[in-house]
């Protein structure tokens, strides 16, 4: 690969801050240090303009879907769902994802795939299957369902530890897992050097969570002040997923989505917004996650940013949730940061990231660097030249 120069972006430092100044990217894909030979650079890439950041990790995302309900995605041939599969993480690349942990469906052949570069796309860290109650039952089941899982490459085990959008207040609250279970599958998982994410709403599965050693707490809706606490201390992450559940309540809203009460989707958006206030004030680490499953939804991951900011995050902490806190999460020590010797995943944002409306419109992304090659590149952006 050759050599770049990125010149005169602002660009994104540890701290979610923004400075101008001149990145280098090496032949190996990372970026360069001050002493590197900026001069010998292959090509150029004019930033004038233009804020430069990290390469955005979604952390949940599901994404071999592209149907809402299980029965649409079954109906569709082989063929079909591999090529809709292929466009969305053309998508999501392309909208400035480099990184992915995809949260049941993907699998280890489509990892491998874009690992091999057959496919464009993020890299993937993928679950397989996600466990609940009709996978398990006991511990026992647990157990066989989590090796059943680990045997197909899961990297991660996804427990549905509660119910979702459809359903009671208090079902949504009710653990669909026993606390054994959820032992037994940390327990099973961390013998193979895999991890666990739950989701869950809130409620005694959020305890057992966090009592057992589960990484990390996807959505976490309801989670109570005391919970947040705790699971900070523990050292957990959190990966609310607002964007989505603001999706699906305006679905419901127009009745273009049956089966989901609007009264409990729009308390649940409430409820989540002020979860993040709250994790913020103690100290639980946050992520980004779309959780999308739709086609349409697919390469407009970035919303979740400003999402988190119109949820209390300042600018630069909603950043670092999509970046450094990603990188950490899927323990990743070579991404997150626009520095030497890391690798070389970068954004280019025609509009100040700063305001959330920038993550709004897809069409602020101006390019894509992925391990130093230029994978995307909106037309009105000049191409690199020769130095």
């Amino acid at each position: 690969m050759n050599p770049l120069m990125i010149s005169g972006a602002q660009v994104m430092d540890e701290l979610g801050r923004f400075s101008p100044r001149t990145v280098t990217v090496t032949a190996d894909g990372n970026f360069g240090g001050p002493d590197s030979p900026v001069v010998d650079a292959a090509q150029t890439v004019d930033a004038r303009g233009l804020w430069l950041i990290p390469g955005v990790y979604d952390c949940h995302c599901h994404i071999t879907w592209s149907d809402f309900h299980e029965d649409e995605r079954a109906a569709k041939s082989e063929p079909q769902r591999a090529q809709e599969t292929a466009a969305a993480l053309k998508a999501t690349l392309d909208c400035g994802v480099t990184s992915l942990r995809d949260a049941g469906g993907a699998g280890a052949d489509l990892k491998a795939a874009v690992a091999s570069g057959a496919l464009p796309g993020p890299r993937l860290q993928v679950a397989v299957d996600m466990i609940g109650a009709e996978q398990a039952g006991s511990p026992e089941a647990m157990r066989v369902a989590v090796e059943a899982a680990l045997g197909k490459g899961a990297q991660w085990i996804k427990l549905m530890g509660t119910g979702g959008v459809s359903g009671s207040h208090a079902a949504a609250l009710a653990s669909t897992l026993s606390e054994s279970e959820i032992r037994t599958a940390v327990e099973v998982a961390s013998t193979a050097g895999a991890r666990v994410m739950i989701h869950t709403w809130g409620g005694d599965s959020v305890y057992w969570a966090i009592e057992h050693g589960v990484t990390s707490i996807e959505h976490g809706i309801y989670m109570t002040e005391a919970q947040i606490a705790a699971a900070a201390g523990a050292g957990m992450t959190l990966v609310p997923t607002l964007t989505i559940y603001q999706l699906v309540r305006d679905l419901a809203a127009q009745g273009a989505l049956g089966g989901v009460a609007l009264d409990r989707l729009t308390d649940a958006v409430a409820a989540h917004g002020l979860v993040i206030v709250r994790a913020r004030e103690v100290g639980l680490r946050l992520c980004v996650g779309s959780d999308y499953g739709v086609a349409e939804q697919h390469g407009t991951n970035l919303r979740e940013i400003g999402a988190l900011m119109r949820a209390g995050l300042p600018s630069c902490e909603a950043l670092l949730a999509a970046t450094i806190n990603g990188a950490r999460l899927l323990a990743d020590p070579s991404g997150g940061r626009v520095a030497p010797g890391f690798r070389a995943d970068a954004v280019l944002l025609s509009a100040d990231p700063a305001d959330p409306e920038t993550f709004d419109d897809r069409g602020h992304v101006a390019a894509v660097f992925q391990a130093g090659k230029l994978v995307y590149r909106r037309p009105s952006m000049p191409e690199p030249q020769a130095a």
